[in-house]
């Protein structure tokens, strides 16, 4: 998912090898969308599902763009295609599509809109029922956020801070290094 919200900075170099992880995504895309054509399933593709809804009570912008989004009869399920490590923000960006497609494309209003995260290893089920009122009510507490004038309380940490590419020009809280920590000695362990 990502925000129509752009902000212009300098990006700091990274050791992410895109070229690696497009040849990755894309292998394990075409197997599962063989996979569906062959079981005769109508099945749409990347920029075929690219969708972006404007807010009502919001200055934002929210698009996306699902891997996969395959229909059969009154059934729906958006399926995103994932080939690094498993995160909880894959879980939350399934969701997130379940929540936002059937506004957004008029062939999965009505229908049942599941969801499946696949990776190499291991699909996930994505149930409808998750995108329950508790779920939608923290998704539009996460758009005022975003969209306020005022900015939210910097928490910046190493452990954050090194996965992140905007530099002390921008961020002057970044922090570059590990600090040095005072260890106490004890025979805990």
């Amino acid at each position: 998912m990502q925000s129509s919200l752009k902000v212009l900075y300098e990006k700091l170099s990274s050791n992410f090898d895109s070229a690696k992880w497009s040849v990755n995504h894309r292998t394990l895309l075409d197997e599962r969308i063989s996979d569906l054509q062959a079981k005769g399933f109508t099945v749409y593709i990347e920029g075929e599902n690219w969708f972006e809804i404007s807010g009502r009570n919001h200055l934002i912008k929210v698009s996306g763009k699902p891997d996969i989004l395959v229909l059969q009869d009154e059934q729906a399920w958006v399926r995103d295609c994932k080939t690094g490590r498993k995160k909880g923000s894959d879980l939350y960006q399934v969701l997130l599509y379940m929540l936002l497609v059937p506004l957004a494309n008029s062939k999965c209003q009505g229908v049942k809109l599941e969801g499946r995260l696949l990776y190499a290893d291991e699909i996930l089920q994505v149930s409808s029922e998750q995108v329950n009122e508790e779920f939608k009510a923290h998704f539009r507490e996460s758009i005022a956020l975003l969209s306020s004038t005022n900015p939210t309380q910097k928490v910046p940490s190493f452990q954050e801070c090194r996965f992140c590419d905007i530099s002390r020009l921008y961020c002057p809280e970044r922090m570059d290094s590990q600090p040095d920590l005072d260890q106490p000695d004890h025979e805990l362990f």
